[in-house]
């Protein structure tokens, strides 16, 4: 480094100085953590009532009556469309055909001879 780099560093460094710390307000601590337990409570107080009106047997248990019917309606329609193995090959073999993976094809013969 230069002489100038050196001055210019020492003058920036001597304006630091003159800065004294900050000082925060009296009691600033005792309010933020009074203001923090306040909503605390006032957010463990809601959650504890919403929490209370989804635990109610009612709602437990028209939720599993809910959850039972989905599940039979879909086990119902499912065994009535009447799915056997010989449907689900007969779809898989068309599946297979339309993307003709059910043909072999050889590209190019690695041991062909000239």
């Amino acid at each position: 480094m230069n002489k100038e780099d050196n001055k210019k560093i020492e003058e920036i460094l001597a304006s630091l100085d003159g800065a004294k710390r900050v000082a925060a307000p009296d009691f600033l601590y005792t309010r933020l953590k009074a203001k923090m337990l306040a909503r605390q409570e006032a957010m463990g107080r809601n959650s504890e009532n919403i929490l209370s009106r989804y635990l109610r047997p009612v709602y437990a248990i028209a939720a599993l009556v809910l959850i039972l019917l989905i599940n039979a309606t879909v086990l119902l329609k499912s065994s009535g469309t009447g799915q056997t193995n010989g449907n689900i090959d007969e779809s898989s073999q068309t599946i297979a055909s339309e993307y003709n993976l059910n043909e072999s094809t050889i590209l190019f013969d690695l041991n062909s001879e000239k």
